[in-house]
């Protein structure tokens, strides 16, 4: 992973301020981790849980019909994570599966858990969203190709149309899914209603709606003041605007150390002005 430097001399840019992480970190991705090397105080609040699909049976005949395939394509990390582990399950070697095929995937950090398993994938868009995908694979020829999405339950269908209208030929299998995290989230309200927070981080729109949900029907807008919120991409800061909620940040390139380089920036920004 490329390193962004966030420290401005030996001061931290984040320092005094209080952020929502409504995400669970991974071993891999401390985004938690990443704030508090800034000086930021965090609160986690997990709200979405990812949980494998509740049917393998497409996945498995794809598998058993690799031969067929021409591209795999990986929309998320997650998407790569629970492919290997039914993979390991079959005790079929992933490196050894992938080898016959092209491989594309959205952003570094799937592309890192693709790498670290041996395999390399031959398409990674600049552009960290399906869309970027989409751009890159104008550049190959998919005419009856068969192309393998393997990916979330109900994903956004932009990839799926736009390849088809390129005239490959999809196979979809869902791999996990997403359903919202269970939990009291009494502490949460009280932080809000206290004006504890500064910031509210979101890194998917599903993330945005199950907050929405746990939310009581007018809280948001009694608040005194509203905590700003970040988010991770456009699709994300769409889903926030859809409630009528204002977004102060978003990355032009989607990762979690652009965000975080962002949110030192405009705190940096704020500080020279008062």
């Amino acid at each position: 992973m490329t390193s962004v430097s966030f420290q401005h001399s030996e001061t931290f840019p984040l320092a005094g301020l209080r952020f929502l992480v409504t995400r669970q970190d991974s071993n891999e991705f401390s985004l938690s981790g990443m704030l508090e090397s800034q000086g930021a105080s965090v609160l986690t609040a997990q709200m979405t849980q990812i949980i494998p699909t509740e049917s393998w049976e497409s996945f498995d005949k794809t598998v058993q019909q690799i031969s067929n395939i021409d591209w795999a394509v990986f929309t998320s990390r997650n998407g790569v994570i629970h492919c290997l582990n039914r993979l390991s399950d079959l005790e079929i070697p992933a490196k050894q599966l992938f080898s016959s095929i092209k491989t594309a995937c959205v952003g570094k950090a799937t592309s890192s858990v693709l790498t670290d398993n041996g395999i390399t994938p031959e398409l990674v868009p600049e552009h960290f969203q399906s869309e970027g995908l989409v751009d890159a694979f104008k550049q190959h020829d998919l005419f009856e190709k068969r192309c393998w999405l393997i990916q979330a339950e109900s994903p956004r269908k932009i990839l799926q149309d736009s390849l088809q209208k390129m005239g490959a030929q999809i196979i979809l299998t869902p791999v996990y899914r997403n359903i919202p995290a269970a939990g009291d989230y009494a502490f949460l309200l009280a932080e809000l209603e206290q004006q504890k927070l500064d910031w509210i981080l979101f890194a998917s729109p599903s993330a945005v709606q199950n907050f929405h949900q746990i939310l009581p029907t007018g809280f948001w807008e009694s608040l005194t003041a509203e905590p700003k919120i970040a988010c991770l991409g456009e699709i994300t800061a769409n889903a926030v605007k859809d409630f009528g909620w204002s977004v102060q940040a978003t990355p032009n390139i989607q990762d979690f150390e652009h965000l975080v380089q962002e949110l030192c920036e405009i705190s940096s920004q704020i500080s020279e002005k008062t």
